[in-house]
């Protein structure tokens, strides 16, 4: 007796699978991968929830290990824009159609991909202050309420700061494989 899986419940195993694969040998990127999938079956609401579910388990665990590092007075600009820019991005999410967030998944996967590939030297802008930090932090909140892809845009954002976290022969030492959002969260802790 066989039992045949539907299509949306195919797409959405194949989805996960994939990601935590990619997860698991990069340490990041579950949610770009499953997005790129995911979109093909399941709704932008969908696939924003999820993404968003499985970042607060994943990241959660390494946010309650780096607790004590973390400063609020550093992380605040960064929570306050993203607060602001969630609604925004909730409304995008609202209006966009499955196929306008998979192309633009698809060209957030392809830009961070070469990005990390080519790592090309990028401006310092470790003076632009908490104006700036609370600036990204908008654009987080936006793109993580429309696609639940929080984490990479301060990331950048903490690489060009040259924050302490990648000055340190402490973060040069830190496996390549820790977590993106990880790597935000320590940024925000060191001063």
């Amino acid at each position: 007796m066989s039992f045949p899986i539907p299509f949306d419940l195919a797409i959405f195993l194949l989805g996960t699978f994939a990601a935590a694969f990619v997860t698991g040998l990069a340490g990041f990127a579950f949610g770009m991968v499953a997005a790129g999938i995911w979109l093909f079956a399941l709704t932008p609401v969908q696939t924003t929830t999820l993404i968003v579910a499985y970042a607060l388990l994943v990241q959660g665990y390494s946010t309650w290990r780096l607790r004590r590092t973390i400063l609020p007075s550093r992380l605040w600009p960064f929570v306050l824009g993203s607060a602001i820019g969630i609604p925004a991005g909730i409304a995008v999410l609202e209006l966009a159609s499955a196929v306008h967030l998979r192309t633009a998944v698809g060209l957030l996967l392809i830009a961070f991909g070469l990005y990390n590939l080519l790592r090309p030297k990028m401006p310092n802008l470790k003076n632009v202050g908490q104006a700036g930090d609370a600036g990204i932090g908008f654009l987080n909140g936006v793109l993580g309420g429309s696609t639940g892809l929080g984490g990479i845009l301060p990331t950048l954002w903490c690489v060009l700061r040259a924050g302490p976290a990648t000055n340190t022969a402490r973060y040069r030492n830190r496996p390549r494989s820790q977590p993106s959002p990880c790597r935000y969260w320590a940024w925000a802790g060191w001063a």
